[in-house]
């Protein structure tokens, strides 16, 4: 896979790349619905710029390693790993890359949850798209940890 490169499942789809100074962003989710759905949207409103989209948390991490994105919108809740121990180990291997976890569970609790596990933020699944351009709008040093949402 070269880092102008789309990974779903095994297949890898090459991507031309968006101009400008929109964050390399990887998309993650297992349901293939809800990842197009979600990259049709960022691409249609011109929010980031989408380096990659994989269906599960393992291929996240080679995903990350080897794109080296600035961002990474992450599932939840998925079969093989959850978004929580991929957040998790995202962190620890590539600390310069922001994961933005995308849930249902808005939780306080899921929300510490998030944080304690490197997540830069949590966001509402349903209102992603509005949450993460709050979320991209806020000057650097005022992007929280998990425990708000954008």
């Amino acid at each position: 896979m070269s880092v102008a490169a789309i990974a779903i499942g095994s297949s890898v789809r090459p991507v031309a790349a968006v101009p400008g100074s929109k964050k390399r962003t990887l998309v993650v989710d297992d349901s293939a619905t809800i990842l197009h759905a979600i990259c049709t949207l960022l691409e249609h409103h011109e929010v980031v710029e989408i380096v990659g989209r994989v269906d599960c948390g393992s291929e996240a991490i080679d995903a990350v390693l080897e794109l080296e994105p600035e961002l990474v919108l992450l599932d939840a809740d998925m079969p093989d790993m959850s978004g929580l121990r991929v957040s998790l180990l995202i962190s620890q291997l590539h600390p310069s890359t922001r994961v933005i976890v995308m849930s249902m569970d808005t939780s306080v609790q899921f929300r510490q949850a998030c944080a304690a596990c490197g997540a830069d933020a949590m966001i509402y699944k349903p209102r992603f798209l509005p949450e993460l351009r709050a979320y991209l709008a806020r000057p650097k040093e005022n992007t929280s940890p998990a425990g708000a949402t954008a």
